[in-house]
This record gives structure tokens, sequence and C-alpha cells, in this order.
């Protein structure tokens, strides 16, 4: 007897091991297809969600971008105009005498603000000179110097244009100011 009940706990144990290894491998496989599934699902709803999504964003993109073409007016070309003579301006408290004297053209998209520049030289040209007054020997020595001015030449045209006139808001002005000749001493 103490056999059979030694064969009987044998025949009991042996069997316990493979369920519990077959019950592991078949809740990896449940685990594994459940992910899978989730996987594949979520993916095809991204895919389906992003490409609505895309299409409804090029939709408001495209309407957008024809609201932009209707505002924008075509630019017509650059038109130069020479601020002749040329300016000579002699800087303050320096020891040594020192001066400059450039040129300078601006530039504007529209012909009548070409004639208003040309009508109303002697203001424009009178501001301008009051504005070279005001720079350094040393600011007028750089490159970011020269730049600043340019700057505030294409300001002070503007401005002095829009006093002269009359119309604040003009909507032609000058975009841009070049040296055509520049030399400091």
């Amino acid at each position: 007897m103490a056999e059979e009940a030694k064969n009987e706990e044998k025949d009991e144990a042996a069997p316990t091991p493979k369920k519990s290894g077959n019950m592991k491998i078949i809740i990896i496989a449940v685990v594994s297809i459940v992910l899978l599934l989730g996987g594949a699902v979520g993916g095809t709803l991204y895919f389906v969600m992003g490409e609505e999504d895309d299409s409804a964003a090029n939709a408001e993109d495209s309407e957008e971008e024809e609201e932009v073409a209707e505002e924008i007016i075509p630019l017509e070309p650059p038109q130069y105009h020479s601020m002749d003579p040329k300016f000579v301006v002699s800087f303050r408290d320096q020891r040594n005498a020192r001066f400059m004297q450039f040129s300078i053209e601006v530039m504007a998209r529209n012909k009548d603000i070409i004639k208003q520049i040309e009508e109303h030289s002697p203001a424009v040209r009178s501001s301008l000179l009051m504005l070279f007054d005001t720079q350094s020997y040393e600011m007028m020595s750089t490159r970011e110097g020269k730049q600043k001015l340019l700057d505030e030449v294409i300001v002070d045209i503007n401005e002095t244009l829009k006093v002269v006139t009359g119309e604040e808001e003009l909507v032609a002005l000058f975009e841009a100011a070049y040296f055509t000749s520049f030399v400091i001493q």
C-alpha cells in the first residue's frame, strides 16, 4: 500500500505541472492576440482619422491661400530716384576736421511717390540733412552704422512726405535706400 500511495502521489503530481505549463502558454497566447488585434485596430483608426484630418486641413489651407492670393496686389517694378546733389556732412566734437560725402538713391514701386519726392525735394533734403547732422564718425565707420543710417533715411523720407503732402496714410512709400557713393575722412 505504501507503494501504491507513492505511485498515486507521483501520478497526481506529474499531471499538475503539465497543466500549469499549458495554462501559461494559453494565457500568453491570448494576451498576445489581444494586443495584436488592439494594435491593428488602433493603427487602422489612426490612419483613417489622420487622412480625414489632413484632407480637412488641406481644404482649410487652400481656402486661406485663395483669400491671401486675392489680397496680394502685384508689385510694380522698382523705380529709383537719385537724391542729387551729393550730401556733405561734417562731424562735430572732433579735434580734426572730419566729414562724409555720399550719394543716395531711394527705391519705390510707384511712379507717383517718385513724383512727390521730386516736387517736395527741398523739404525732404532739409529733413535728411538734419538726420545726417546727428551721426558720429565712429558709427559711420562701421557697416552696421551705415545700414542703420539707410534704414533711418527711409523712415525720415516717408514721414516727411506724409507731413508735407498732408496724407497721413500714404499707400505707396519708399522701400529702400542705397549709397551710390560714400567717402568719409
